[in-house]
């Protein structure tokens, strides 16, 4: 990969990909008549569309935290507040106290814990900004901070698929680096230090944003390997944003922001140039006023500028429901959501292979390390070209249209690889009725949809059938 490459990154124009892509869906939908069918295997006959798309996990919080959130709910509205309420630093609408000691122990207890042989790095409150409702807001204004005209940040292919919206808002844009060609997804090193090495020549590099654990493709790294990472970060000398919302969805994963990594100028606390940026909404499976975002870093001078940004402010009341779901959600429930969580990604790759033995080639492989709540499914090439598939965008549409099912294409998360992200773990057919059974239904719509494509099927015939003209690459959606 060249620096010229890098700077000419064909996914540059992200928000409007995303854009379109949005309303390319809501296009299609449209023309689904509501007792539309579609085909499976064996002459099977489906209804509704299969959403795959959302990010929900389908899951309840724990009944301890739910038992906790009824008590805090009648306190609140029975006007019998607890004492804690007196103590104004604990409840503080800003920043509460409480929200910020229980986010240092619980939502970032991994940097304190990491992993044998590395020493980790002690969280502590006054190292803590939280936020209600959700993550994004802190995310954003750690981006603002960064801001500048004509400024760029750097992220590694494969991150959320709405982050381009969240940074280009600021007139910045995202470069996307290319990971490991291989399919296990890691981050190269030498790529990723060229990526920057050449935006940094022309002054345009503002900082880098990582996703880690990743969402969409969770990937296995070990100490050695994200130390490596960590040095390039280092000599770069930009700040770092890592958005580790997934962080308790996956069983084993070592915050990066937790290394010690040696350099010439000795060893250095990646902590110290790094925000990490969590929340409570995937793991503990908080909602509405039971969620809050939080962040910590060793540079308190950033932490400060973000922290004067962030004018939206907790109700008593809510950080009440948030301390409450924190506070009684036990270890076992995670323990038991990994477990469900794994097992449900190995019946979806279980399928892959089924699929690929019948058919006789790998039309399709898996992404990543099988853990979290997504599976990202690359198409064969050969295939894709035989239906006049060129871009993931067509991918994600040709499911939808075609198959019924609504997914997320790999280019919104800055990768050029033909594919899609399914949530495997609930996916539905409206929303509050996730069903995990479903992914029988799911495979058995892209095993026909494949056949159909073998057997002459084009993307143009396909969506003519369907009442809708083809997407050509790079044109927006109609609205």
């Amino acid at each position: 990969m060249t620096q010229s490459h890098v700077l000419t990154h064909p996914l540059a124009d992200l928000a409007t990909l995303t854009n379109r892509s949005e309303a390319r869906k809501r296009e299609v939908r449209e023309r689904i008549s509501r007792d539309a069918w579609f085909a499976g295997t064996g002459g099977r006959r489906y209804s509704g569309v299969i959403d795959a798309y959302h990010g929900e996990t389908g899951r309840a919080p724990d009944a301890h935290a739910v038992a906790a959130l009824d008590r805090a709910w009648r306190e609140s509205l029975h006007i019998a507040p607890p004492a804690e309420y007196l103590d104004g630093r604990l409840y503080d609408k800003r920043q509460p106290l409480i929200l910020r000691e229980l986010a240092a122990r619980k939502l970032f207890e991994r940097l304190s814990h990491p992993v044998e042989g590395v020493p980790g790095v002690r969280v502590r409150a006054e190292e803590v900004i939280v936020c209600p409702y959700s993550s994004t807001m802190l995310l954003e204004e750690a981006v603002a901070t960064l801001a500048r005209p004509g400024g760029v940040i750097v992220c590694p292919e494969g991150f959320y698929k709405s982050s381009s919206i969240h940074v280009e808002k600021f007139g910045l844009r995202i470069v996307p680096c290319p990971v490991g060609s291989d399919d296990a997804f890691k981050i190269d090193p030498a790529r990723l230090a060229r990526c920057l090495d050449g935006l940094r020549a022309t002054g345009e590099l503002c900082g880098v944003l990582l996703t880690l654990p990743g969402n969409p493709v969770v990937a296995d790294y070990t100490a050695t390997e994200l130390a490596e990472i960590g040095r390039v970060l280092l000599d770069c000398g930009v700040p770092v944003i890592c958005d580790m919302a997934f962080d308790r969805l996956v069983a084993s994963h070592i915050p990066i922001a937790a290394l010690h990594v040696a350099t010439e100028r000795g060893v250095r606390r990646l902590y110290d140039v790094m925000l990490t940026v969590t929340g409570n909404s995937k793991a503990y499976n908080a909602f509405g006023p039971c969620k809050m975002g939080a962040a910590c870093t060793g540079d308190s001078a950033w932490l400060e500028r973000i922290r004067e940004r962030l004018t939206i402010s907790f109700q008593r009341e809510t950080t009440h429901l948030a301390r409450a779901i924190l506070e009684h959600t036990p270890d076992d429930y995670f323990d038991r959501n990994h477990a469900l969580m794994r097992a449900q990604i190995e019946r979806a790759c279980a399928h892959i292979a089924a699929i690929n033995t019948r058919l006789g080639a790998d039309v399709l492989r898996p992404l990543g390390h099988p853990e979290g709540m997504f599976v990202s499914v690359v198409f064969d090439r050969a295939l894709l070209e035989r239906a006049g598939v060129r871009t993931s965008a067509q991918v994600e549409d040709l499911l939808l249209a075609v198959a019924g099912v609504d997914s997320v294409a790999l280019d919104r998360t800055g990768s050029l690889r033909p594919g899609v992200r399914l949530n495997v773990l609930a996916p539905r057919k409206a929303p509050r009725h996730e069903s995990p059974a479903l992914i029988e239904e799911l495979f058995d719509r892209l095993e026909r949809l494949i056949r159909d494509i073998a057997d002459g099927l084009t993307y143009r015939d396909a969506l003519a059938d369907r009442g809708l003209t083809a997407l050509v690459p790079g044109r927006k959606a109609a609205r």
